[in-house]
């Protein structure tokens, strides 16, 4: 019988003795041919009527939305109002998005730069731990300055919230493949011996490009590719991600932007916020479940289709999960994957060996600031919702060991549909008081300070 890490395409790694001690290496990713989980399960006609009804659901909020124009504004938007303020400027994302595959692609020529100019010194030479520091200290300098320079580029040129997703995804996508491909070469050259006959063989700029493009963070030298493109398929999906945009666009003209958009004109009891923040629960149940779809499901096949990238698990049966600790693992494997390999892998068994709790909090705290960081530069104030409920769910949740219960997934449910809706709502009323009372000259304090508790109103309700 197949173990856990071999039915999730993770191969096993033997201990090796070190100094009399056993070394604790943890199992390593491996890539299969294989289709996504969802792809699979639609093929049963039970199971695919579930996606019907989100499309029926859809087909109800273009009809709900229609008719709202025509009556009640005497035009109709069809949701194209949200659509286009959400994705105004992105005439200036797609070269800013250029400039950044272009400082990925100079990162491979200044990682080859250094592994041969290193192969060439000579072991007992001083200069060559000199070159070594140079350049390590040189790749945290780089990071620093890519984070900062996309969050500059978003605040001087006022990205609307859409645009600015589009470039702070794809800045720390591209981020987080750079460092994949820093971290899995680096052993190659540190361990190559100058004086042997073999020569040090370094990814090839194809196939770092490919890389840069693939659906996976995790690098490889070798990815299991499929023959032909399913055009038929990648129609489907297209489709399906601009069905997706104008559900978000429904959902936030239909159930968010009227009851958000006068927070700051007037004064809110404490319990009309907590009301506001309650309803929103089914509304943010949809938001995780779409961005699930979509950006899990949809656009990484639609990019793997195209790419003829064969291994599609790009999630697992996170929907049946009775733990927080299996939700996390299974919910997104692309991003889980790196964090395993160059995050907990590392320091488990580089920084602190064999201590996975110390581990495992490093990648929920790289992963709340991350998560965060996005967030703040997407809106364009710090509000810590999601950095809280991450160190919350991941330092705490993730150790409570829950029995294998269907009522334990139901609450696992509900804990997802009230925190999705508290987020969405919390970060939609800062958003709505930052737009309805706006401050000039603004300072970092106004910045990082949530002005939904500082110019809010909150009379004590008493009836």
């Amino acid at each position: 019988m197949a173990s856990h890490e071999e039915r999730n395409g993770i191969k096993t790694t033997n201990n090796k003795p070190e100094n009399g001690r056993k070394k604790k290496i943890l199992p390593t990713k491996t890539f299969k041919d294989r289709e996504s989980l969802l792809t699979v399960l639609v093929e049963n006609p039970h199971i695919k009527v579930v996606k019907h009804m989100f499309i029926a659901s859809l087909i109800g909020l273009f009809v709900n939305t229609v008719a709202h124009d025509y009556f009640k504004n005497g035009k109709l938007k069809v949701g194209l109002g949200v659509i286009s303020r959400g994705f105004d400027k992105l005439h200036l994302v797609v070269p800013a998005w250029g400039l950044l595959n272009i400082c990925s692609i100079l990162c491979y020529f200044c990682f080859n730069l250094w592994a041969n100019v290193r192969i060439q010194m000579s072991p007992k030479v001083k200069y060559r731990q000199v070159w070594d520091l140079l350049w390590l200290f040189s790749v945290p300098i780089y990071y620093i300055i890519h984070f900062r320079a996309v969050s500059v580029f978003v605040g001087y040129f006022s990205l609307p919230i859409a645009s600015a997703t589009v470039l702070c995804l794809e800045q720390t996508r591209l981020l987080m493949k750079t460092h994949a491909f820093i971290r899995s070469n680096i052993e190659k050259v540190t361990s190559f011996k100058s004086h042997s006959d073999k020569d040090l063989k370094v990814a090839s700029l194809s196939h770092y490009i490919y890389f840069l493009f693939a659906p996976t963070i995790v690098y490889s030298d070798t990815y299991p590719r499929r023959k032909t493109i399913r055009w038929n398929l990648i129609g489907q999906w297209f489709m399906e991600v601009i069905g997706v945009i104008f559900y978000y666009a429904f959902l936030l003209e239909r159930f968010v932007i009227p009851g958000h958009k006068d927070v700051g004109l007037k004064p809110y009891s404490m319990s009309e916020l907590f009301l506001m923040m309650c309803d929103h629960g089914t509304v943010g149940l949809l938001f995780l479940l779409l961005g699930f779809y979509v950006v899990l499901h949809t656009v990484q096949n639609l990019i793997g289709e195209l790419m003829l990238f064969a291994d599609r698990e790009f999630y697992r049966d996170w929907w049946t999960s009775t733990n927080y600790s299996d939700y996390f693992r299974t919910w997104n494997i692309v991003v889980s994957d790196w964090l395993y390999t160059y995050v907990y892998k590392d320091c488990y068994e580089l920084v602190v060996p064999g201590n996975k709790a110390f581990a495992k909090v490093l990648v929920f705290l790289l992963s709340a600031i991350v998560h965060e960081w996005i967030l703040t530069y997407i809106f364009g104030f710090f509000l810590p919702a999601l950095f809280l409920v991450f160190l919350f769910t991941g330092s705490c949740l993730t150790f409570l060991k829950t029995p294998d219960h269907s009522i334990v997934n139901i609450l696992i449910w509900y804990c997802l549909a009230l925190g999705s809706g508290w987020l969405v709502s919390l970060y939609s009323m800062e958003y709505f008081v930052r737009v309805n009372v706006p401050v000039e000259n603004s300072t970092v304090r106004d910045f990082i300070v949530p002005r939904l508790f500082t110019l809010v109103s909150l009379e004590v309700d008493t009836t």
